[in-house]
């Protein structure tokens, strides 16, 4: 089976004491393990004064480099033809990121980042919904804002979408 690593969202922005281990167990994981995936591909989230986060929300979050940046962690890694760039929640808003796991038959998606309860869970069940087989590592997963969340989702991708590892 072809398997993509995915690493969703892992920006400066998202850091925090909540989130710090986990940029370094996912630096430490690619590292060790990258060799076993077909492709490691990186989604990163930009915000915009048209975005609904800014309409609904009013909210003007990730829009400078300071917050929008990957973590220095795991930038020696990051080829930008795996970078895949989203306003939104969802990966898959446009076929781009579907195009390209077709291209590389990818039938599983191992997923890693930030944040459990949105991006994560977004893409968890969207990657689902167009049959791929999901994993999310909960030890390389985390919620900046609130650990609870991250474990709520966790529950929702175990009981209803793939595996938690």
């Amino acid at each position: 089976m072809k398997k993509a690593l995915i690493i969703i969202d892992v920006q400066k922005g998202f850091i925090n004491a909540s989130t710090l281990k986990i940029v370094r167990n996912i630096r430490d994981y690619i590292k060790k393990h990258s060799r076993f995936y077909e492709v490691v591909i990186y989604t990163k989230y930009y915000n915009h004064k048209s975005s609904n986060f800014v309409k609904r929300f009013d909210w003007h979050g990730f829009m400078n480099k300071e917050q929008t940046n990957f973590a220095d962690e795991i930038t020696e890694f990051i080829n930008n033809k795996y970078v895949f760039i989203k306003d939104t929640y969802g990966s898959f808003v446009d076929n781009k990121l579907m195009n390209f796991l077709k291209k590389h038959k990818i039938q599983q998606v191992e997923l890693a980042g930030f944040d459990t309860e949105n991006c994560v869970l977004t893409f968890a069940r969207d990657a689902f919904d167009r049959g791929f087989s999901v994993v999310v590592y909960k030890d390389l997963t985390a919620s900046h804002s609130m650990p609870k969340l991250h474990r709520a989702a966790l529950e929702i991708i175990k009981n209803n979408i793939g595996e938690v590892q």
